[in-house]
């Protein structure tokens, strides 16, 4: 097909101008791309030919504080499904002079939007920034260096985004993660800012012209979306004292009605459960997320979880199983709970965190690598202040938290930078002979038996 050049001139509009250009011009991308310029003065142009993309901006400052302002390349990309939905840009940015560029995904075209963008400088300074929520301040995290031309690539998976870039071996680096909130039909592409590449969060009107080439872009979108199970029944035994238990059978986390082997998460619509070779679902995490279950009024209870990591788990991963989790979401400085994390590789942690004070303490312990590949079960259990952590049933933590413990509440599962399975969740109850959980909601009683004075009032 011959190719078109196609220049889009846009000096002399405010704030906000719009052009599209045609699929026909689009070697790579199967849709139609469109050019915004932001900014009350901005003025910009991009062309495309021969598998190379040029644009140019005008007093455009920056992509940080609450708004941007810069020239941005994107085509519109329906993301429906959460965490099964997968999108992945790569592309080359030739050398250029001033300013910055990059990629970029966020959830609309206004300047506040939500958006995560991996920003390369003119000095090859490379950095991931993200805006979380409409009008919220942009926080960045440090990539590394890169040498022109710069090869990068950003991954979404739900709310998640890792970033890369090739080293000189031309071998593909792992940067940090970060979340947003860009919704399911995110604005992506490429973006050019003809601000001062000084420093971090720059806000200066440059009355120059800049410009950068791309070339060799990949978009591409994937999904592993698989619908649930209608009307069924799962009729594996159920044990004594089940609190609940969730084996993911019906293939989804929020499928009506409520049960007690059919519990619904929060914090989760779509998740990635596929089929083993044993014709089971499980859970397949990747990236970040913390979703909750149960009841907050639980108080004596153990938690099973079987699970596997993946054995190219990175360093900066982290899984946390946290137990007798309180929270209450419109005052913050009481969220409180007892949480259960792997880390690099070997260790294993027990920790008990409230809001008001941080890490309140932690007690960790060596154990064998888990990132084989291999199933293992984690299992914690509590009973009054005693608690009681097992891994592959062999007893890894135990004490005794004297000091204001908590008592009762719900569980939650919180992924970071995570690649692992989740075969079985399990809740039982633990049975406590001494004033059964009462005692957890009046917390003076744990060892000996309630008065009558107090009997009275209902407490048994």
């Amino acid at each position: 097909m011959m190719m078109h050049l196609l220049t889009i001139m846009l000096a002399t509009m405010p704030l906000l101008v719009r052009a599209e250009i045609s699929s026909e011009q689009n070697i790579q991308q199967k849709g139609p791309w469109s050019f915004n310029s932001f900014g009350k003065t901005a003025k910009g142009e991009v062309s495309i030919a021969n598998n190379k993309m040029s644009v140019w901006t005008q007093n455009t400052k920056s992509c940080f504080n609450e708004a941007d302002e810069y020239s941005f390349v994107y085509q519109k990309q329906p993301f429906p499904y959460d965490d099964c939905s997968q999108s992945t840009i790569s592309v080359v940015v030739e050398q250029f002079s001033m300013g910055s560029s990059g990629i970029m995904m966020r959830s609309s075209d206004r300047m506040d939007a939500p958006n995560a963008h991996l920003e390369v400088t003119s000095t090859g300074d490379l950095f991931l920034f993200f805006r979380r929520t409409s009008g919220s301040f942009t926080m960045y995290r440090r990539v590394g260096k890169v040498s022109f031309p710069a090869e990068i690539k950003l991954f979404r998976q739900g709310d998640t985004f890792i970033s890369y870039y090739k080293n000189a071996d031309k071998k593909w680096v792992k940067g940090p993660i970060a979340t947003a909130d860009i919704g399911t039909d995110p604005l992506v592409g490429f973006y050019a800012c003809s601000g001062s590449d000084s420093q971090i969060g720059y806000d200066i009107d440059n009355k120059e012209k800049m410009e950068v080439s791309f070339r060799n872009w990949d978009v591409n979108y994937e999904e592993n979306y698989i619908p649930a199970e209608q009307d069924f029944i799962d009729n594996t035994p159920v044990k004594t004292g089940t609190l609940l238990r969730d084996n993911f059978a019906d293939g989804s986390l929020v499928n009506e009605p409520a049960s007690m082997i059919n519990p619904i998460w929060e914090g989760i619509k779509y998740a990635e459960l596929p089929i083993d070779q044993d014709g089971k679902r499980y859970w397949k995490k990747r990236g970040d997320g913390t979703y909750f279950v149960g009841n907050k009024k639980w108080a004596d209870y153990e938690v099973n979880l079987n699970f596997s990591f993946d054995e190219n788990i990175t360093a900066t991963s982290e899984f946390m199983l946290q137990v007798r989790y309180q929270h209450i979401s419109v005052y913050e400085k009481l969220l409180k709970y007892y949480g259960i994390s792997f880390r690099n590789g070997n260790k294993l942690y027990f920790e008990k965190f409230e809001a008001a004070n941080g890490i309140v303490f932690s007690k960790e312990a060596t154990i064998p690598t888990y990132t084989d590949g291999v199933r293992h079960q984690l299992r914690v259990k509590f009973l009054d202040k005693d608690y009681e952590v097992y891994l592959d049933n062999t007893l890894m933590i135990k004490g005794v938290d004297e000091s204001h413990p908590i008592t009762y509440g719900r569980v939650a599962l919180k992924f970071a930078d995570t690649q692992m399975n989740i075969y079985q969740v399990e809740v039982l109850e633990v049975e406590d002979p001494i004033n059964g959980n009462t005692d957890n909601y009046l917390l003076d009683y744990y060892d000996t038996p309630i008065p009558a004075y107090l009997k009275k009032y209902g407490y048994e």
